[in-house]
């Protein structure tokens, strides 16, 4: 064996995916490593902090912008692809892919509702603060629609971010060179522990989440596109907390929603304070939305990611075209 075997795979002379994942990952992570040096450590046990505001919208801008940066840089010098094959592209049938998935994430959310509503351990309610015993209250209708719209903005990005993170480049790069159920298993227990400080988490709740990772990697798989998995996941978020008001993986995601749930008895079913998420009807929809996205004949990859995940730019030694499974078998 060739010395540089275990780093290089000598058919594509590419490095192999999982040094190019570890590349990826110790980028993204560059800046809050020195963050952390340069800033006082956060208190032991401190939740994380969500708000719907226009700075939230802003941060996670930015992480968006380090992100694409750090994936362009990986696609680009370590796999001589381009970044539309990241896939954010402006493909034939994105549009689809999002209202396919708005529409698919909002009746996920209604029917784990349902379940929880008919198990007697979740009530269902117009919020009073715009809609009183005497009728519609404009003053309180601009505070409830216009939080429900701010966290429709934030949600989006913050789908787009964590797609990016655990279905993006490291996700994508370890298919080219793994069987799919590695990638998929692994991203999703990082997705699952990514959640573990949040407030009132369960391991319930955390198996919930590894399972919304699954179903999320397999709307990738099934499109070779983030459009509709963003779209699943800002939906399924956005459903939950500024429509029924019910708690998103523990936070109040926004503080004034249009409904206003409470999650009581049985708590294995309404998963109580941490949020559907946390109890077995989230459970079973994501079983079930899993052989959906799976079997589904109408989720297809668009022949322009067809494109742009079977060719690399040519490189000095020679034309490189990809697989996308088994290159560095």
């Amino acid at each position: 064996m060739n010395s540089t075997e275990p780093f290089i795979n000598p058919q594509t002379r590419l490095l192999r995916s999982g040094w190019r994942a570890a590349i990826f990952v110790a980028l993204l992570f560059l800046p809050r490593l020195i963050l952390d040096l340069l800033l006082p450590p956060r208190p032991a046990g401190a939740a994380p902090g969500f708000e719907v505001s226009f700075e939230m919208a802003l941060t996670y801008v930015a992480l968006i912008a380090w992100v694409l940066a750090v994936s362009w840089f990986c696609l680009s010098f370590l796999e001589r692809l381009k970044l539309p094959s990241l896939g954010f592209a402006w493909h034939s049938g994105w549009g689809r892919d999002v209202l396919t998935g708005c529409a698919m994430g909002a009746l996920m959310i209604a029917a784990v509702v349902a379940i929880e509503v008919i198990g007697g351990g979740t009530q269902v309610k117009i919020n009073p603060l715009w809609w009183k015993a005497s009728g519609f209250d404009w003053s309180g209708a601009s505070v409830v629609f216009s939080q429900a719209i701010l966290a429709l903005a934030v949600l989006i990005l913050a789908g787009a971010f964590e797609e990016l993170v655990y279905r993006g480049y490291a996700f994508q790069t370890l298919l080219r060179g793994l069987p799919e159920f590695a990638p998929i298993l692994l991203f999703s227990i990082f997705f699952g522990l990514a959640h573990w400080n949040n407030p009132n988490r369960t391991f319930f709740s955390t198996a919930n989440t590894v399972l919304a990772g699954i179903w999320l990697s397999l709307a990738y798989l099934r499109t070779r596109s983030l459009w509709f998995p963003t779209a699943l996941h800002f939906t399924w978020n956005w459903v939950m907390g500024a429509f029924f008001g019910l708690p998103v993986s523990g936070l109040r995601i926004p503080r004034q929603p249009i409904l206003v749930s409470t999650s009581g008895d049985p708590f294995w079913l309404t998963g109580g304070s941490y949020g559907s998420e946390g109890g077995a009807a989230a459970t079973i929809v994501l079983v079930i939305a899993i052989v959906v996205v799976q079997r589904a004949r109408w989720l297809s990859v668009s022949p322009e990611m067809n494109a742009a995940l079977s060719e690399r730019a040519p490189s000095k030694e020679s034309t490189i075209r990809l697989g996308l499974e088994g290159e560095d078998s």
